[in-house]
């Protein structure tokens, strides 16, 4: 980036040496006027270029067309159709269009060339049973209706059995015995599938398995090097569990953060997790099904009833739940870019599945 300013630099400073007048005496057919015309015409376009590129004055708009199967889909450029085990050779339709089958999970990337700040991207995918998992999940808790909606930041709500204390707009948590618990909800929150929010500052970073919020047989945590989301067992007694896990570093301390975490049982059922509105993975358990017995407790936040988990320390300010998992399936998605960082969308197929074309729009106002 400094070389780039300091040629940014040399240039200006040859623009505004030129003597536009004698050049514009010279005879337009002289050899040496286009030399000198060259001389200064090209780095004055290059400057306008990136200028351009990077402020975007009257706004950016741009669509990409993949069409899968085709001579250049995994050509690596702006937009491209990562290789992946999970998709065919080159096939062709009986109508000439080229498509490739699916089945499982392919990233197609998109790594844009204009300097992006807060534009909208708009993802479609066409294909037989082809869904989008959106990178990044921009949800407003407002625009949903929970079913249960705690706001942590003026009082510790009333339905929960509390021994925390609101404290500079947040209850807090000391990491020591502090925690808070929903009576009566043992058979709640777990029979189907769901979405959970939270808006959280966790301030121990020497400490795994601290509970932000769960429900014995799932939990939201808060790691030391990582958030994880993490269901089971499944089935029985003997069953599985299942967890995503984001990384996280030092940084990621005395920060206030938001999680998505959904849960999605049906004959592919999997778990969700974003975390600051960042995709961190996503986890299937075909068929298997949180198993209700497992437990048997209460919802909590800031400790959880498992042997291994440490109290939270830290500060919560909302825990949303609704009994639906939301962003499920969808052939087409919306979501906002920062800048102009490499994105990663991932298509997914739970069966062999035809993948004929993706489209992306771009747009910078």
């Amino acid at each position: 980036m400094n070389k780039l300013i300091e040629y940014l630099k040399k240039s200006l400073e040859k623009v505004k040496s030129i003597d536009w007048k004698n050049l514009l005496k010279q005879k337009s057919k002289d050899p040496i006027f286009w030399v000198h015309f060259s001389a200064y015409a090209i780095p004055l376009a290059f400057l306008l270029y990136v200028l351009y590129m990077n402020f975007l004055p009257f706004g950016y708009s741009k669509t990409f067309t993949l069409d899968v199967g085709g001579p250049n889909d995994t050509k690596v450029s702006e937009f491209y159709l990562e290789p992946s085990p999970n998709l065919s050779e080159r096939k062709v339709a009986s109508n000439g269009a080229p498509y490739r089958e699916l089945n499982g999970t392919a990233n197609v990337i998109f790594k844009p060339n204009a300097i992006l700040k807060n534009a909208v991207v708009n993802v479609s995918v066409e294909g037989d049973d082809v869904s989008i998992i959106s990178p990044i999940v921009n949800l407003d808790p407002l625009t949903i209706k929970w079913d249960y909606s705690w706001d942590f930041t003026k009082e510790v709500p009333k339905d929960l059995k509390s021994n925390t204390f609101i404290f500079d707009g947040a209850t807090y948590f000391n990491g020591k015995d502090t925690r808070l618990e929903l009576p009566n909800s043992a058979s709640k929150f777990e029979s189907g599938p769901f979405t959970i929010y939270a808006e959280w500052e966790p301030r121990d970073s020497e400490h795994n398995t601290q509970q932000i919020v769960g429900h014995y047989n799932w939990e939201l945590w808060q790691n030391k090097d990582s958030v994880e989301f993490r269901v089971g067992r499944m089935n029985n007694a003997q069953g599985n569990a299942y967890s995503i896990k984001y990384p996280i570093d030092a940084d990621f301390f005395n920060t206030k953060h938001t999680a998505v975490a959904i849960y999605n049982p049906s004959k592919n059922g999997y778990i969700n997790l974003y975390v600051d509105d960042n995709l961190a993975g996503r986890t299937y358990f075909n068929s298997d099904k949180i198993w209700n017995e497992y437990g048997n407790q209460n919802i909590t936040f800031g400790k959880s009833n498992h042997g291994v988990a440490a109290y939270f320390k830290g500060n919560l300010y909302k825990v949303n739940y609704i009994s639906k998992a939301i962003l499920a399936s969808q052939s087409q998605a919306t979501f906002k870019v920062k800048n102009n960082d490499q994105i990663d969308i991932s298509l997914v197929s739970t069966a062999t599945s035809t993948l004929k074309q993706i489209e992306l729009n771009i747009t910078q106002k």
